[in-house]
């Protein structure tokens, strides 16, 4: 009891410049003569409090203490450093001042070594992530509406439990209770969003999915499409090296393996001219059917 005070203690006092005697003795329900005994404990063991008289008097810790024989290691005090960088997300602010401190804390003033920033470029996802972690923290219903891969749009209940970064892009994990699964829903696609009264208690159920909604339950195609050297830079973001041979000319032969709907489809046309689909025969028909609809809407 007396070491969890102690260490206590210290922690207060790195929070505060100054604190007496009895309001020690107050949050811990002692008395000041056994606060008295706790600081010389703590002196004797080489922190570097002090006591001061008078009107402003208190005890203190030297400037500039730094509580550096804890039960973490170096490597440890780094890793929750960088943990915290990974979830600042969204708002700058929300963890800043917990970084500060901490560092501070773990005698670490460059806190700043690396920046991490998953938002889009127009804060689609904003409002669908923050209130996602709301209910997942509040372990709240969620409830929004949803458009699926196949274009059809419905409004979920959901007991929301991760928040899930995958492949550049942001999912909610949660067990749906219109389809009574776990199911991931891209941020992306959420609208409406709302944290609903209703609490629910969290299921014993496996949140691993490595699959997202797109893939989830439906049959992948094998899609080979050839791509022009000018669009390298975009082959390089979007494909593993395994799924790239580099032709002669400079051109580039890649394979993908998805679902084969809408999403793919547009996916092939955003490349323009740039692309020509090698192989399936029933893809390379849809496309070619697709440019036609696009022109006539130039006619």
């Amino acid at each position: 009891m007396q070491i969890n005070r102690l260490f206590k203690i210290v922690y207060i006092l790195l929070d505060k410049d100054k604190v007496s005697a009895k309001e020690l003795a107050e949050h811990f329900e002692v008395s000041a003569r056994t606060i008295y005994r706790d600081i010389e404990i703590l002196s004797a063991s080489g922190i570097p409090v002090y006591m001061s008289k008078g009107r402003n008097g208190g005890i203190s810790l030297l400037p500039n203490f730094i509580l550096n024989k804890t039960v973490l290691t170096a490597e440890e005090k780094n890793n929750i450093l960088s943990a915290l960088y990974s979830i600042n997300t969204f708002d700058e602010t929300l963890v800043e001042s917990t970084l500060s401190k901490l560092g501070l804390f773990f005698g670490k003033n460059n806190t700043s070594f690396f920046e991490i920033d998953y938002s889009d470029w127009g804060n689609l996802i904003k409002e669908q992530f923050e209130k996602s972690k709301e209910a997942i923290l509040a372990r709240k219903l969620l409830s929004f509406d949803y458009v699926s891969a196949q274009n059809k749009s419905s409004r979920r209940m959901v007991e929301p439990y991760v928040l899930w970064f995958k492949d550049k892009t942001w999912y909610l994990k949660a067990f749906c209770l219109d389809k009574n699964e776990l199911r991931s829903f891209r941020f992306s696609r959420m609208r409406n969003v709302v944290v609903t009264d209703k609490i629910f208690v969290p299921r014993d159920i496996t949140l691993k999915m490595e699959k997202d909604d797109r893939k989830y339950n439906y049959p992948t195609s094998k899609i080979v499409m050839r791509i022009e050297a000018d669009k390298e830079y975009r082959v390089l973001d979007e494909f593993h090296e395994n799924n790239v041979i580099r032709n002669t000319d400079g051109s580039l032969t890649v394979t993908m393996n998805f679902v084969e709907d809408e999403w793919v489809y547009g996916y092939i046309l955003s490349y323009g001219s740039s692309a020509t689909v090698l192989e399936p025969e029933r893809v390379k028909d849809i496309i070619k059917t697709r440019l036609k609809e696009n022109l006539k809407n130039y006619l």
